[in-house]
């Protein structure tokens, strides 16, 4: 269909049950959105209809478009629900021995996917049947074995996701409480993998552990003695997603493998082996960026994609997906350790481009769209990084007043922010007049300092090179 038709004077249909005509209009309303970049607001423009009208239709394109790619995905446990769907007419059939040898190979099939609340369904019909021939204790039996684990695999799901917000809270705040959160999940989840088996389970259970090794584990030399351990675990990981491959979840979570020996090479300091899977796994980010259920673990690569251009220098690679990432990545102001990690890596990119006002605007916005008060710890390593890109801008009385903002903010007495008092007296002795080569000395010996402080896990600024150029440019009097 030509696309001629988005520009022609349309009426919009008085029934709904106009079917042909409202799929006329989700045509044009798709082919608008492949080849425009239309907001809501021209998009009504474009259709001439009322804002009540639109959403009505949006509303059934999304129906429309939820059934076509339900209906598209290849599973091979959609077909066995579909037969477990038939196991209670089973029970009054003709034939027992039958309708038990049929419940048996279902059995079968659901053991291998791991399908624990379907194989209850399976466990009380065999049981109703073989109330007679000796075997109901076994599946009566089996029936309430797999109810409880139903029930773990349920709550260890729960755990699985609920990782992510934990990990990423104490990742802004790096406050005990939230770390202790992060140490509960895991220890939950570690319960319910040694207390049941199967393959779901120890998947998410090792992507939980995994990451949180790589997260919490402050010696590099620690994960490095894990190496044969971890290879292991990736490797089954990877078996299984290769063994049901047809399996939904194994194929929305596959990609999680090379993610994790990215970001476990890139902690330990493997170079060779962590770039390797970055090849591998970066072209294909904004992919899954696109998907807001993994904005956690794009968080992850994004964070160590930093930590790798810290060693390589090269800025090229560090935003070589910025664009495709601006127009992909899902955050949202209410997943708060996303959309701040997002928008602080773009500061950096912009930082390393030098252009120092594109960093400062970015940082700026954020702050003034979402509130930073729950996030003390970042707010305070945001806006120092802030202040640094006005002070190479020149623009001192703007640096005075976030510097300002942050002895408000921070504790003296709080070993915490010993680094970032540290690096405000840094940042003041930078923007104060005094002669370049005692400015430089001077800066330079705090720096060290600093540096001294700045260890473990509450480091901050640990993206900054903190150079001699680095340094000469922060004493410059001249803010070219």
């Amino acid at each position: 269909m030509n696309n001629i038709y988005l520009y022609r004077p349309l009426q919009f249909p008085s029934k709904w049950s106009d079917l042909t005509s409202v799929r006329f209009w989700c045509f044009l309303v798709l082919e608008a959105a492949r080849n425009n970049s239309y907001d809501e607001g021209q998009m009504m423009d474009l259709l001439q209809v009322n804002p009540s009208t639109y959403y009505t239709l949006k509303s059934r394109l999304n129906e429309r478009i939820a059934q076509y790619l339900a209906q598209n995905v290849k599973n091979p446990i959609s077909a066995l629900k579909d037969k477990v769907s038939m196991v209670p007419a089973m029970v009054f059939g003709n034939d027992r021995e039958v309708a038990i040898r049929a419940l048996k190979n279902l059995e079968k099939q659901l053991i291998e996917y791991d399908l624990s609340n379907e194989l209850i369904v399976v466990y009380k019909a065999l049981a109703r049947l073989s109330m007679f021939n000796g075997d109901y204790d076994y599946y009566e039996k089996e029936y309430n074995r797999h109810v409880a684990y139903s029930l773990a695999v349920v709550k260890a799901e729960d755990l699985f996701y609920d990782f992510v917000k934990r990990a990423g809270n104490y990742m802004m705040t790096r406050e005990d409480s939230d770390r202790e959160a992060v140490q509960a999940n895991l220890r939950e989840l570690t319960n319910i993998s040694e207390l049941y088996q199967g393959h779901r389970l120890s998947v998410m259970y090792n992507i939980v552990r995994i990451y949180y090794m790589c997260m919490f584990t402050s010696r590099s030399e620690n994960l490095k003695s894990l190496e044969i351990e971890i290879d292991t675990i990736l490797q089954q990981i990877k078996k299984n997603f290769e063994k049901f491959e047809l399996d939904t979840f194994y194929q929305s979570i596959r990609f999680l493998v090379d993610y994790l020996y990215f970001e476990y090479y890139q902690k330990t300091g493997n170079t060779v082996r962590a770039d390797h899977y970055y090849r591998q796994i970066n072209g294909n980010v904004p992919e899954v960026a696109f998907k807001p259920v993994f904005s956690f673990y794009v968080t992850q690569f994004l964070n160590s994609k930093v930590e790798r251009f810290m060693d390589n220098g090269n800025v090229a690679e560090l935003n070589d997906l910025n664009a495709e990432l601006e127009a992909n990545f899902d955050t949202n102001v209410n997943e708060a350790y996303p959309h701040i990690s997002f928008r602080r890596f773009l500061a950096i990119g912009k930082f390393y481009e030098g252009d120092y006002s594109g960093s400062a605007r970015i940082l700026n916005n954020l702050r003034n769209e979402l509130s930073m008060k729950r996030y003390t710890f970042t707010d305070v390593e945001l806006k120092l990084f802030q202040a640094m890109q006005y002070c190479f801008m020149g623009e001192d009385g703007l640096c005075s007043q976030l510097l300002q903002s942050v002895k408000r903010q921070i504790n003296d007495d709080d070993k915490t922010y010993e680094p970032a008092a540290m690096f405000i007296k840094m940042l003041k002795a930078a923007i104060k007049p005094e002669e370049f080569r005692k400015k430089v000395k001077k800066l330079t010996e705090i720096y060290e300092h600093f540096n001294q402080l700045n260890q473990g896990a509450n480091r901050m600024l640990w993206f900054v090179k903190f150079d001699e150029a680095t340094i000469r440019k922060m004493a410059n009097p001249i803010k070219d």
